[in-house]
């Protein structure tokens, strides 16, 4: 996967080559039928060659049937394209820029305009400019036709007998539209404000008066889409409020931005000064600020909404399949969301542009994916398709070294887990040991090839602490241990390594919430012997202290600093207790450290837990657990 978005980044202008192909095709067969007619002309005036005459002579009416196989050629090519055009109605042919794509790999632009112009020649030179050179000028359009027919109706017959090459095709094409399409708006949201950047004050600005006075400016049209923001209109207003003779000077501060589609009642500007303005400068100022904001045509679509569109006819598919038992389909359809996601934010990792359109389009996306995971109890089965994705999806993501993607591949795991145990009923028992073994597996596993070999190591330890968490919230000891005894085993053969610190700095973390839950009486408290051993910190007494200095550095993924927030009234500030807990929890390590080899070692695997069905292991790990991890 990392090679295949790696090749991608490389291929500029992916969105626009096919508009950019098509014209480059009419451009070259216009220029052969003007070249074509022009002969055609010149030989029907002036008469054919005397070796034309003497060696290739046509027969009476040979253009004629030249014209009438041609137009046999187009009507097949022509059935065949409407035939598979039918199959452009399910996902994921049914988004626009598969289609585009599908036309474009299977060359039916070539053979469409190429036939066309062949058909117009023909019939100049049958009816109006015949000349046996002109049968021959008509034969090479025959040739050039029956050529492009061939080679479209192959690539066709190829592309739909290898679902996995139509699958590459598709994903390619969404990948570098979607890339192209945000590139777009970004440059042009750059351009647009090139020249406002020293008009407008940032955000983050205030004034420093006491007294403020803030004039709202209205979008001048509400759903309309903003094409640019004219600096003049902005250069104007400030110089009108210059001419005031406010003590401090007047703010602009911009509320919309290039691209974006107008709300009813959304505010354009803010105008923050520190006296008040008379009604008439007020006036003012709204009409040459709106006056500066210049809209797209009626009936213009914005980037982002083509994006939810054509994501949503494949989240659609997911869910019909999903819910119609056809699971290969939906687990082909679902991996291949989740191959746009990861490339559509790869390749945003090679922007220099930092501003709000990467953070709409990551976020965007990425929403994708939690709708679709709303139907993970519909079945087991469904289920099992979505553990199964996420794997994939998380062991591609260790390859990009992108953390921040690798988090949020974890979270589909944490959102299913929750899921299934809050709301799912005794058929779903066996899939919270199968996410237990996937995330532990993938913990287990390092890319040497990426940039952060172990960046999936940290944040799946992280992430095991959170599903211990998360059964607990879900008043699921039972679960809560099976997790527990999973962490604690994690890199134990490896105890004086980086992860096996991290391990018992969840633990620690773990317990101290154990702890918390238990004295202020929460309902999610557990007494279970089991859960609370496995969750006592192994090793010596440095080896403890370190993993306390990891939880006070910060963790990754686990927001741990977070977890009592769900307990505090709404409006409520409390001191953080949690951390105390800690504290006492570090001081029962020690003390179960110093006396001695004779402490807890947490609960016995449980039955099964270690070979669930299906349970994804990443080839060519590096394994540090031997014989005894997770299968």
């Amino acid at each position: 996967m990392a090679t295949s978005v790696g090749v991608m980044r490389g291929k500029r202008g992916g969105a626009d080559a096919p508009g950019g192909a098509w014209w480059r095709e009419v451009v070259i067969v216009g220029c052969a039928l003007l070249v074509s007619v022009a002969l055609l002309i010149a030989f029907h005036s002036l008469g054919d060659p005397a070796w034309v005459r003497r060696y290739v002579s046509p027969v009476p009416g040979s253009d004629a049937a030249i014209w009438q196989v041609q137009t046999t050629f187009l009507s097949v090519g022509f059935a065949g394209l409407t035939i598979a055009a039918q199959l452009f109605a399910e996902a994921p042919l049914a988004i626009g820029t598969s289609r585009k794509r599908i036309l474009a790999y299977i060359g039916a632009s070539w053979f469409v305009t190429a036939g066309l112009a062949g058909n117009a020649v023909m019939a100049l030179e049958s009816i109006w400019l015949p000349s046996a050179t002109g049968v021959a000028i008509a034969f090479t359009w025959l040739a050039a036709t029956a050529a492009l027919l061939m080679v479209s109706t192959s690539r066709l017959t190829h592309l739909f007998g290898h679902p996995s090459r139509l699958d590459e095709v598709v994903r390619t094409s969404l990948i570098e539209t979607l890339s192209d399409r945000f590139d777009r708006v970004a440059r042009r949201y750059s351009d647009a404000r090139s020249g406002l950047d020293e008009l407008l004050t940032p955000e983050s600005s205030r004034t420093s008066t006491d007294s403020v006075w803030t004039v709202y400016v209205p979008v001048p049209q509400a759903g309309r889409v903003i094409r640019t923001i004219d600096p003049e209109g902005v250069r104007q207003a400030i110089a009108s409020l210059a001419a005031s003779g406010d003590d401090d000077p007047p703010r602009i501060l911009l509320d919309v931005r290039p691209g974006d589609r107008t709300r009813l009642g959304a505010v354009a500007f803010r105008i923050v000064t520190s006296n008040r303005l008379d009604e008439a400068a007020a006036v003012r100022m709204v009409q040459l600020l709106q006056s500066s904001i210049e809209l797209e045509p009626p009936g213009a679509v914005t980037a982002y909404e083509e994006t939810e569109h054509e994501i949503a006819t494949l989240m659609d598919a997911i869910g019909t399949n999903l819910r119609s038992g056809a699971l290969a389909t939906a687990e082909r359809a679902l991996e291949l969301l989740g191959q746009i996601v990861q490339g559509v934010w790869m390749t945003g990792l090679d922007r220099s542009t930092a501003d709000r359109a990467s953070v709409t389009r990551g976020s965007g996306l990425l929403q994708s994916i939690v709708d679709v995971e709303q139907d993970v109890l519909l079945s087991p089965q469904v289920a099992q398709v979505f553990v199964t994705a996420t794997t994939s999806r998380t062991l591609e993501a260790a390859a990009t070294g992108s953390g921040e993607y690798i988090e949020e591949c974890l979270r589909s795991f944490m959102r299913q887990w929750s899921d299934i145990l809050q709301r799912g009923g005794p058929e779903f028992e066996a899939l919270p040991v199968r996410i237990v073994a996937c995330v532990q597996n993938l913990t287990l596993y390092s890319d040497p090839s990426a940039s952060e070999p172990h960046a999936l190591r940290s944040r799946g330890t992280w992430a095991m602490v959170e599903l211990v968490k998360l059964a607990l919230d879900a008043r699921r000891p039972d679960i809560a241990t099976i997790a527990a005894g999973e962490l604690r085993r994690l890199f134990e053969l490896d105890p004086d390594g980086a992860a096996r610190s991290e391990v018992r700095a969840g633990l620690l973390v773990l317990s101290g919430w154990l702890r918390y839950l238990a004295e202020t009486n929460d309902p999610r408290s557990a007494t279970d012997p089991g859960l609370v051993a496995a969750l006592v910190s192994d090793g010596s007494a440095g080896d403890i202290l370190a993993a306390r200095d990891i939880v006070e550095g910060g963790t990754p993924f686990s927001r741990w600093d977070k977890w009592e927030a769900s307990r505090a009234a709404s409006g409520s500030v409390q001191p953080s207790e949690l951390p105390g807990f800690i504290e006492r929890a570090q001081v029962t390590a020690l003390a179960a450290a110093a006396s001695g080899p004779d402490r807890p070692t947490g609960p016995a695997r449980p039955t099964g837990a270690a070979r669930p069905t299906g349970a994804a292991r990443p080839t060519g790990a590096d394994h540090t657990e031997g014989a005894d991890q997770p299968k």
